[in-house]
């Protein structure tokens, strides 16, 4: 069943979502569907801190995905930098330097 509903989210992001942020050298990933029918996104790319990232995610994203999957219950994306990329920053300004 949660397959269905992430290959439910992943057809609506590759053919309504993406087309439109790589237009702005941006992109979109889903990091998860809680069991609350949560779904959770992250903006990459030129998105990730695009000062209009809130309305794109309010007028496309988020409307886009209620549309087609009417059984989700929230859309949470998160925007900025992953916690992956701050982690591998501080690694490496934190290695010995010789």
């Amino acid at each position: 069943m949660a397959q269905l509903l992430e290959q439910d989210i992943q057809s609506v992001l590759d053919a309504q979502v993406r087309p439109l942020l790589h237009a702005h050298n941006g992109d979109i990933e889903l990091t998860g569907i809680d069991e609350g029918r949560i779904v959770r996104l992250r903006l990459l790319g030129a998105c990730a801190t695009c000062m209009g990232a809130e309305q794109t995610v309010n007028d496309v994203i988020v409307a886009r995905i209620r549309e087609a999957c009417p059984w989700v219950v929230d859309v949470r994306v998160e925007t900025g930098v992953s916690d992956e990329l701050v982690a591998e920053a501080l690694r490496f300004l934190k290695r010995d330097r010789r």
